[in-house]
């Protein structure tokens, strides 16, 4: 699946930056890496851990004048394996320094003490939402996901939001979490451009995936309520051109995020309508409001469904029960 552009054939999407579009053995598709040509040479994520991937960066930065060895910086929008997977392979090439939010370190560096933290919490989360026994296989094939499509790599320089991304003075830090715990975006206010990662996507809507906190004392992170909250944040700031992580540039930014925050909505009313017959679990609900996709995609379509029930009770719309060990909601 592509963009109909070949992957060796990178375009300048804006003023000193070019995408370089790079496949992936996921359903999404291929994953957009954008060079900017700056103070210092900074290349925004790296792509998954696959032959075919490497080739297409080789081939890529070849296209525009750039040897692997010549990039300085290599700054990660997020911690998913399909933008972070070869970063080490591209740090041993070029000794890039890598920059990110602090919240990537322990998924980047493979932080065993919390990974094992991160199962746990997933088989408390699933056992809770009504996930079969059977079903629950799929906590270690994330672990599996990780050590097939990426290899444990290091954080150099932690970012903050709103801070002057280093080497870059014309780029502004932006902290834009809900896809994951470790998005951030990076705005250039002189022509307003965005780049978005994961956070604002043309074609498809973001998920706001479930994550574990990082202090395993605290509760579990509201993803979505932080992911509505980071695109309202963005529709007030003038951005002319938003370069996404997949897929093609986003004009038009605000009206864009008004359809994804009204399509929560319409979701959340979905699930009151279900809710309607009776209570149900987190998994049940999502069986019927993914019949096509849940068992495929459960960690993605529940993700979907504990979001929206978050939203609805923050505003008192559901109610919620324990019994035996897993969560009942009902009207």
């Amino acid at each position: 699946m592509t963009t109909g552009r070949p992957f060796n054939q990178p375009a300048e999407a804006a003023k000193g930056i070019y995408a370089l579009e790079i496949p992936t053995p996921f359903s999404v598709g291929p994953v957009n890496l954008y060079v900017i040509k700056g103070e210092r040479l900074t290349l925004v994520d790296a792509g998954p851990l696959t032959d075919e991937a490497w080739e297409a960066f080789v081939t890529g930065l070849e296209a525009i004048g750039i040897r692997p060895e010549e990039i300085e910086q290599i700054i990660l929008t997020h911690h998913h394996v399909d933008h972070c997977g070869q970063l080490e392979r591209i740090r041993r090439v070029s000794g890039a320094a890598t920059l990110a939010h602090p919240l990537a370190i322990p998924y980047v560096e493979m932080d065993q003490d919390f990974l094992s933290f991160h199962d746990r919490f997933f088989y408390e989360l699933y056992r809770e939402s009504g996930v079969p026994d059977d079903k629950l296989v799929i906590i270690e094939n994330y672990q599996k996901l990780m050590t097939t499509f990426s290899e444990r790599s290091h954080i150099d320089v932690p970012l903050k939001h709103k801070q002057t991304v280093p080497g870059l003075p014309e780029w502004q830090v932006l902290y834009t979490p809900g896809h994951s715990q470790s998005h951030l975006s990076l705005y250039r206010a002189d022509d307003r451009v965005m780049i978005a990662g994961d956070h604002i996507i043309k074609r498809i809507s973001s998920n706001a995936f479930i994550e574990p906190p990082r202090d395993q004392s605290t509760a579990r992170p509201l993803t979505l309520v932080q992911y509505r909250t980071a695109l309202q944040m963005c529709a007030d700031m003038e951005i002319d051109l938003a370069l996404s992580g997949h897929g093609g540039p986003v004009v038009g930014h605000r009206e864009l995020i008004l359809q994804r925050l009204q399509k929560n909505w319409e979701r959340t009313d979905m699930l009151r309508s279900i809710l309607a017959d009776g209570e149900k679990t987190a998994y049940e609900l999502t069986a019927l409001l993914f019949p096509g996709l849940y068992e495929k995609e459960l960690p993605l379509t529940l993700s979907e469904t504990l979001g929206h029930i978050d939203l609805l009770m923050i505003l008192h719309q559901v109610q919620c029960r324990k019994k035996e060990g897993i969560l009942y909601y009902s009207l």
